[in-house]
């Protein structure tokens, strides 16, 4: 039997030990893969990624490549165990799909990101689903548009629909530099949860994990309560430094600065359908932030809210990538990878957001209640300062 034909019981027991939170509270079994293929490579070949070896890998070059594998029969697959070529320096962005015939594909992650801290395997859980084919299709890293696996095992059912066991959004995401404001409380003061309370901390339905615990869902409603400063609702996270105890404030001249955030938008209130998802705010003001309005999704810049259009067809509920990367005086603006725009500016006491924050209140949005409301889930969240 080749090295590609079987997955090795012995890289899995590994790659449990690394396994990235959260996930299922059980994991299925390895399953045998017949044989493995990809759209292309540059010697490190596919083949490597099963042959127990850390130390091989496959390698391949652009956003979409992807690597095979073939299960021999239909199967049910409950999660993959994935290990990254310099998974400990970088971040890889990818999906994973399921097939029957090869042809037709089902995406049952979408634009998930590993770690970035870790060598090892890591489990990235989904619901269980039949299939034969398993792909990984990757969207490049955050260093350059390659991906690469020293290894992968393809588990069986686990019982799980996806994600695993948590309670409350630190579960989920990192909160450690972070504080929540929320839609309620008194008139023009807004409750918010510093650390170390933010650790165990939720309210439903405004911040709490989704169903599944493979995100987090903020909500603001358009009756919610705002700050003095504002006039629309917010359920979003504000930037902190050590460790929750300070507020977060920086230069866009000194340093580097970036936030990527893995989100989608799940609903949108009636009659003004806006919603902002992340943002950069200076000691005073946003300087730029992620804009949906209905379909079109905007970059701003400062008080100029249709500076960039992203995508005139934002399908609520779809998966993306939003990176802001601040440095040298200038902000540079991603989507999925892509790099929408760069815009010059100076600013000093700066943090980033992310969450909810609805564009609407009960002036101009009816119905005034609970039900009509703006909602963000956001599965990934990481902040780097250089």
């Amino acid at each position: 039997m080749s090295r590609a034909c079987v997955v090795l019981v012995g890289a899995l027991a590994v790659g449990l030990a690394g396994v990235v939170a959260p996930v299922a509270a059980a994991v299925g079994a390895p399953l045998v893969v017949a044989g493995v293929s990809a759209s292309g490579d540059d010697g490190n070949i596919p083949a490597n990624t099963l042959d127990g070896d850390s130390g091989t890998r496959w390698s391949a070059q652009g956003d979409g490549a992807w690597i095979r594998y073939d299960l021999g029969t239909s199967q049910t697959v409950g999660s993959v165990s994935i290990a990254w070529h310099q998974g400990d320096t970088r971040r890889t962005t990818f999906d994973v799909q399921l097939s029957g015939d090869g042809s037709s594909w089902t995406t049952v992650l979408a634009r998930r990101a590993s770690s970035g801290t870790t060598l090892r395997p890591e489990v990235y859980d989904f619901a269980d689903a039949a299939g034969r084919f398993v792909r990984v299709v990757g969207h490049g890293n955050t260093t350059n548009n390659w991906t690469s696996i020293t290894e992968t095992a393809v588990l069986g059912a686990d019982g799980g629909g996806g994600g695993g066991d948590c309670e409350y959004p630190a579960d989920v995401l990192n909160l450690t530099n972070w504080y929540i404001g929320l839609p309620i409380g008194e008139s023009d003061s807004p409750t918010n949860i510093e650390q170390p309370e933010l650790d165990t901390y939720k309210i439903d339905p405004w911040f709490v994990p989704n169903e599944d615990c493979g995100g987090v869902r903020f909500r603001a409603a358009v009756n919610g309560v705002t700050t003095s400063g504002s006039s629309y609702p917010r359920s979003e996270l504000r930037e902190m430094r050590n460790n929750g105890t300070e507020k977060a404030s920086w230069s866009s001249t000194s340093g580097r600065h970036t936030m990527v955030v893995q989100e989608a938008i799940t609903a949108l209130p009636e009659d003004k359908p806006h919603v902002v998802a992340g943002q950069i705010h200076d000691a005073s003001d946003d300087v730029s932030v992620f804009r949906l309005e209905g379909n079109d999704l905007y970059i701003t810049n400062g008080d100029t809210a249709h500076h960039k259009l992203v995508t005139s067809d934002y399908v609520l509920g779809t998966r993306f990538e939003a990176k802001f990367e601040v440095s040298d005086g200038k902000i540079k603006a991603y989507y999925n990878g892509v790099l929408q725009t760069t815009i010059s500016t100076s600013f000093s006491g700066g943090y980033f957001k992310a969450g909810a924050y609805t564009q609407a209140n009960c002036d101009n949005s009816s119905p005034c209640g609970s039900s009509n409301y703006g909602q963000v889930e956001i599965y990934d969240l990481t902040v780097t300062h250089q």
